[in-house]
């Protein structure tokens, strides 16, 4: 996403990432700079923010109020000013809370779907497991290994030169010394991104012939028609790893892959049948596995209709009601 772009939904979806971020934490120096650096690129970019984080605390608003539980479960919708997107107001985080410990014996640890699980290790390494993931931890007297079965795992690595730390997935080897990044098995091959500092690649498929390094804010992919790498925007690694925190956040994705997102947490599935639809920009930010709030928030935003069909939400464009 160019920070200089002059479309509006991504000037939008950019300032939403930055509100989301800076409502939940301190914005470190760099990040600071990179803030004002973008709000000073063009006028408009101001006004997108401020209206960002007018949304956001609304949202914040509702989840204190509501205290994690959704007590009407059809809330009157109010109006937004971005017609293309909407938020949802649904924000109760699923993340296990506290330390979780695993099984000594196997170390074996896994998740089902819209369950977020954090792990902390015996030498202070921490693992979250996104939903349905399951990961094999292997600790020995000179190596941490993590072996990730299926799904996908953050990883924030405890310093310790003489212990490496290696996470190995399908084939592929990412060894870190005191580092943060994440691990997924996906359907077109293992993806690795680093949030923080730098891990190795290797592994007979990685498609490498010797280990390539990927650092802050890059992506290595290892996928069956060979190995790519990517930079990442700060503000979008943010959005990738929203789930540790039980949320999705959509800057701009378009609503088909958005969707096929979502489905991956709930077992009621939306569906969009309507092509043009499915290739919509959408925005919004959701709890893991709440499909109802994504689709109404999605039918919302676009004039649509939501039908459920068996275990489906099916969005569709709404009808114009005949005149009399």
């Amino acid at each position: 996403m160019s920070a200089s772009s002059g479309n509006g939904a991504d000037i939008d979806a950019r300032a939403s990432a930055w509100a989301i971020r800076s409502a939940e934490r301190a914005l470190g120096e760099q990040e600071q700079k990179e803030l004002d650096s973008w709000l000073a690129a063009d006028s408009r970019h101001l006004g997108a923010y401020v209206r960002a984080q007018a949304l956001w605390l609304d949202l914040d608003r509702v989840a204190a109020l509501d205290g994690g539980a959704r007590r009407n479960p059809s809330p009157p919708a109010r109006k937004r000013v971005w017609r293309r997107y909407a938020m949802a107001a649904s924000l109760a985080v699923v993340v296990a809370g506290g330390a979780v410990a695993y099984d000594q014996l196997a170390g074996r640890v896994a998740t089902g779907r819209s369950e977020v699980r954090r792990i902390a290790l015996e030498d202070g390494s921490i693992v979250t497991l996104n939903g349905n993931s399951a990961v094999q931890i292997r600790y020995e007297d000179d190596i941490r290994r993590v072996v990730l079965r299926r799904g996908e795992a953050s990883f924030e690595v405890a310093h310790n030169s003489e212990r490496p730390f290696v996470v190995s997935a399908d084939g592929v080897k990412v060894r870190a010394v005191g580092t943060e990044f994440v691990v997924g098995i996906e359907d077109d091959g293992v993806e690795v991104t680093v949030e923080e500092g730098v891990v190795a690649i290797a592994g007979r498929a990685s498609g490498l012939a010797a280990p390539r390094y990927i650092r802050r804010n890059e992506q290595f992919v290892a996928a069956a028609t060979g190995p790519r790498k990517a930079m990442l925007d700060s503000v979008d690694v943010e959005r990738r790893i929203a789930w540790r925190k039980g949320l999705l956040v959509f800057n701009g994705q378009r609503l088909g892959d958005a969707a096929a997102e979502v489905n991956r947490y709930s077992d009621l599935r939306v569906t969009i049948d309507d092509p043009t639809l499915a290739r919509a920009e959408f925005m919004g930010v959701f709890k893991l596995g709440d499909a109802r709030a994504f689709a109404n928030a999605a039918a919302s935003a676009f004039n649509g209709e939501v039908h459920r069909r068996g275990n489906e939400l099916v969005l569709v464009r709404q009808q114009n009601s005949p005149s009399h």
